[in-house]
């Protein structure tokens, strides 16, 4: 999958998809899979196709069953278990699960735990400042424990997503 490919027909279900283009580029030869935290049209589709593409493991999951099935991901009954967190480590991992509130709980795991996404990047969704919108996750406080942080409003009005790594500058 090309870049042009990967970044067409942008919107605000979609506006992450600069940054996790960047990330998935940057982290190119760490073999660890890419974990997608919910599914949808504006990411799965892509991320099936770049994983086929560059020859990387792809693992998307959705706590929605519908979704799950849509996409052929893994339906996890609970974000709160963390079967997806302590199985393995991550090249990138797209935070971009509902219920919103508990990204905060996922990215709360890597920072107390980074083995897991060593030498890899997170990339969360719906990230912006709290009184931009409706939809305030208040995952920015954690982000000033990692070194690198790159904020990216992509589509005007849309969501922010922010790129977050300890070994890679985006």
């Amino acid at each position: 999958m090309t870049r042009e490919e990967f970044l067409k027909d942008i919107g605000p279900w979609s506006s992450h998809r600069p940054l996790l283009w960047r990330a998935l580029e940057a982290t190119k030869g760490n073999t660890h899979p890419i974990l997608e935290m919910g599914c949808g049209d504006g990411s799965t589709p892509y991320l099936q196709q770049y994983a086929k593409d560059t020859g990387r493991q792809l693992i998307s999951m959705d706590s929605n069953q519908k979704w799950a099935d849509k996409f052929g991901a893994v339906h996890t009954q609970s974000w709160d278990s963390g079967e997806w967190f302590y199985k393995r480590a991550y090249s990138v991992v797209l935070i971009d699960h509902a219920p919103g509130e508990q990204r905060r709980v996922a990215l709360q795991l890597f920072v107390e735990y980074p083995i897991h996404i060593s030498n890899g990047v997170l990339v969360v969704h719906d990230s912006e400042p709290v009184g931009w919108n409706a939809s305030d996750y208040r995952v920015r406080p954690l982000f000033g424990r990692f070194k690198y942080i790159v904020d990216d409003e992509a589509v005007k009005g849309a969501p922010w997503t922010t790129a977050l790594s300890n070994d890679i500058p985006l």
